[in-house]
C-alpha cells in the first residue's frame, strides 16, 4: 500500500466510523423514544384508573430535554439544520462554502458563548445541591443536556468550519 492509498483509506475509514457512531446514537435516540411514549402510555392509564406513577412527568421532561440537545448534535454533524438553501442552491461551490464558513462560524460563537452560560449555571445548581421535586434526582442531570448540546455543537461547528476553510483554501490554490 502506497502513501497516497493510507491517505485515502485512513480519512475514509474515519468517515465510516464517524457515520456508524451516529447511527448508532439516532438508533438509541429512537429506542429512547419510543421508551418514553411508552412511559406516557402508562402514566396515562394509571391516571385513568386513579393511580399516580411517581416522577414519570419528570422522567418524560428530562428524557426530551437530552434527546433535543443530542439531537441537536447530530443535524449539526450532518449539516442538515436550518440553511438559507433558496440562496445557496443559486450560488457557485466557492461562494457556498465562504456561506457555509460565515454560518458555522456564528454558530460556533453563539453555541460556545450558551454553552458557557449553561457551565456557570450548572457549577450553581451543584453548589446549591438542587434535587427535583418527585425524583430526588441532582438538577445538574437535567440541566447539564443544555451543556453538553450547546458545546458539542460548538465544537462540531467549529470542526465544520475549519474542513470548509481547508476546502475553500484548495480551491483557491487552482485544485478544484
Amino acid at each position: 500500500m502506497t502513501s497516497e492509498d493510507k491517505a485515502v483509506t485512513q480519512p475514509d475509514a474515519g468517515a465510516g466510523l464517524a457515520r456508524a457512531a451516529l447511527a448508532a446514537v439516532r438508533l438509541l435516540l429512537g429506542v429512547v423514544l419510543i421508551g418514553l411514549v411508552l412511559l406516557n402510555v402508562v402514566n396515562a392509564v394509571a391516571r385513568a384508573t386513579g393511580r399516580v406513577v411517581v416522577g414519570v412527568d419528570e422522567v418524560l421532561v428530562f428524557g426530551m430535554i437530552w434527546m433535543v440537545m443530542i439531537g441537536m448534535l447530530l443535524v449539526t454533524a450532518d449539516r442538515s439544520h436550518i440553511a438559507l438553501e433558496i440562496l445557496t442552491a443559486r450560488v457557485g461551490a466557492r461562494t457556498r462554502c465562504m456561506l457555509s464558513i460565515v454560518t458555522h462560524s456564528v454558530m460556533t460563537a453563539a453555541c460556545a458563548y450558551a454553552g458557557w452560560q449553561s457551565f456557570g449555571f450548572i457549577q450553581r445548581v451543584a453548589a446549591t445541591g438542587q434535587t427535583s421535586m418527585a425524583l430526588g434526582m441532582p438538577m445538574l442531570i437535567p440541566h447539564s443536556a443544555l451543556l453538553v448540546g450547546f458545546a458539542g455543537t460548538a465544537i462540531i461547528a467549529a470542526m465544520i468550519v475549519v474542513s470548509e476553510a481547508k476546502v475553500l483554501a484548495h480551491m483557491r490554490g487552482g485544485r478544484a
